[in-house]
């Protein structure tokens, strides 16, 4: 850039081209900084010291750079939430190669480069004009670009064509949780760079919150129904009658092997901590009764001397 030069001026990516002349460049310790002169109304005459990243190039390609940047826009128009985004992530990273497609991040978050269409084809079983087609999509510089609800379709098709890897890693990650939400696990602070070690409550919470839905999302991908919340709530039911038998067990051995102290315990607990729908039903505040306000004693300081 010299001075005299006409250049596109962008104040963001979504704002409108401007036509501004270099006056001067100025240097700076990292990189130099450009006076402008602005051409066009409602500016036309002012001047402005900018930095390099707002100079988008020579003001004769105004026409292609716009037309780029109504692309890109339209490409951002959709969106992944958190759970399509690490299924996304996931899929890719086990089913499709990096030189035929991957996940961008540069313009806008999970769009789609597709390098070589030809061999993404079989890895998806439909052909890449028709994803293209029904989806936000262009050509940049050869590479075909797609939105990220056409990286959502990416990444479900290929489940469907090869679904075992993403199930058996489905598996493999549920077990890992499972182990997780038994005994909580042992992580570096990202702060402090400490050891830490969560609690299993903290570990089911965020199972339930974040890595259940993938797992469900995934399954669905490739071709597993979602389950029905009887289902969920059956199975359930069935699995604390199960533990419920295995703990009064457990309980018998230690009172068999002289350790009664530590089998009263464990019972006491095993009914105090028990989860109920009394205990995790939502509690309206209302007004109390005198008769149920709590009451606390405390213990007067004595008085010496007197």
């Amino acid at each position: 850039m010299k001075p005299g030069e006409e250049w596109i001026y962008r104040l963001r990516d979504d704002a409108p081209s401007e036509q501004v002349r270099i006056i001067a460049v100025v240097p700076t310790k990292k990189s130099a900084r450009y006076e402008v002169e602005f051409l066009n109304e409602p500016k036309a005459g002012q001047r402005e010291s900018v930095s390099a990243n707002r100079l988008r190039g020579p003001w004769s390609t105004v026409e292609q750079y716009d037309a780029l940047m109504a692309n890109w826009a339209c490409l951002a128009e959709s969106a992944l939430t958190d759970t399509e985004e690490t299924a996304v992530m996931r899929v890719f990273s086990l089913l499709i190669s990096d030189e035929v497609a991957e996940s961008s991040w540069n313009q806008v978050r999970w769009a789609t480069e597709v390098y070589q269409s030809a061999a993404l084809e079989p890895l998806i079983g439909v052909p890449v004009t028709a994803i293209a087609e029904s989806v936000a999509s262009f050509n940049h510089h050869g590479t075909l670009m797609l939105s990220p609800e056409g990286t959502l379709l990416v990444a479900e098709y290929a489940c469907r064509v090869t679904p075992m890897p993403v199930l058996d890693w489905v598996a493999e990650d549920e077990a890992k949780c499972r182990q997780r939400c038994k005994q909580g696990r042992i992580y570096t602070g990202h702060l402090d760079k400490q050891e830490h070690t969560s609690s299993p409550e903290w570990e089911y919470d965020w199972y339930r919150k974040h890595d259940r839905p993938v797992h469900e999302l995934l399954r669905q991908w490739c071709g597993h129904r979602a389950i029905t919340m009887h289902e969920r709530l059956a199975a359930a039911e069935a699995e604390a009658h199960r533990l419920d038998v295995l703990v009064t067990n457990l309980i018998d051995s230690l009172r068999n092997h002289n350790a009664s102290a530590f089998a009263d315990m464990f019972e006491r607990r095993y009914e105090e901590e028990r989860i109920i729908p009394d205990n995790v039903r939502p509690v309206v505040d209302r007004p109390l009764k005198p008769s149920e306000i709590p009451v606390r004693y405390e213990r007067a300081p004595r008085r010496w001397g007197h």
